[in-house]
């Protein structure tokens, strides 16, 4: 019962530090409105774009390629983390998830995906 009372506490300290911080800050911020302060700023662009500009399918393709492999190299971490009890089965399954990893980048780099003009 002792592991539980100390589960729940650490659980409800968890819960309430971050609460108690949120409402203090909130109390205390300072306000003072602005039309300066309420028009929308994002990553060093104060002025949105208009929704005839239209970006380039390069930049989402980009992104997308990053993501895939960058998760997929995620999975070489707990690979190396365990190689020694996995021994010659996880060596193989490893092996075969970096050729299928290589045959993509190969892929996408033929596909000329990677290239910025």
């Amino acid at each position: 019962m002792t592991d539980y009372r100390s589960l729940s506490l650490h659980l409800g300290m968890a819960v309430a530090i971050p609460l108690v911080i949120s409402c203090l800050a909130g109390r205390l911020a300072p306000r003072n409105p602005s039309a300066a302060k309420s028009r929308p700023y994002e990553c060093g662009v104060s002025e949105p774009l208009t929704t005839l500009t239209r970006l380039p399918v390069r930049f989402a393709l980009v992104g997308m390629l990053f993501l895939v492999f960058d998760i997929e190299a995620l999975f070489f971490y707990p690979w190396a983390v365990a190689a020694r009890e996995l021994g010659a089965t996880g060596l193989l399954a490893m092996g075969s998830f970096f050729v299928v990893m290589v045959t993509g980048y190969v892929y996408a780099r033929g596909r000329h995906a990677l290239d910025w003009r």
